[in-house]
């Protein structure tokens, strides 16, 4: 719990800054990991504590009458909520946790702030070369264009989860 909310409290801009400069004082001298390990480190910690809130609500949104349905079958915690609960908070969860990817996704740009490349950073690696002199407007088109078309795709592929799996209440 402390966790989630001390993670979720900071941006990921101070995450990535933490992973870039700070990240290597915490770790024991012998472990030496480059700079995009970190920064995978610190999105995983970051993106987990926002699945972890997504799926908690979920769990919230159960009616108790699950929980005691399943107590009255005679399962122990851990039946219970693999059998029972957890497919069902998943399912309740679909919209969040594809909303929590989406916004990942779009912070994907960030890592330009601590000396990784982005797409948007390629771009201007691009337009670095005389071939490219005065184009800019078609690369950004186009890298809006890319983002757009997996952030549409992943909400069509969850409102098709959504209806594959009926999540509305009856």
């Amino acid at each position: 719990m402390i966790f989630i909310e001390v993670i979720r409290g900071v941006p990921l801009i101070v995450w990535l800054f933490t992973a870039s400069l700070l990240l290597n004082y915490f770790l024991p001298p012998s472990a030496n990991f480059d700079l995009m390990l970190r920064v995978i480190i610190m999105v995983t910690l970051f993106s987990s504590a926002y699945i972890a809130e997504v799926v908690r609500g979920g769990l919230a949104a159960l009616p108790v009458g699950q929980y005691e349905g399943a107590n009255s079958l005679g399962l122990d915690y851990w039946q219970s909520m693999q059998l029972i609960i957890l497919p069902q908070a998943l399912k309740i969860s679909i919209p969040g946790i594809v909303s929590s990817f989406i916004g990942l996704f779009k912070d994907t740009t960030l890592v330009v702030f601590v000396g990784l490349s982005d797409p948007i950073g390629f771009s201007n690696l691009i337009r670095a070369t005389t071939d490219w002199n005065g184009i800019y407007w078609e690369l950004f088109i186009f890298v809006g264009l890319c983002f757009f078309v997996v952030c549409y795709g992943m909400s069509r592929y969850s409102q098709f989860l959504e209806r594959k799996l009926a999540t509305g209440h009856r």
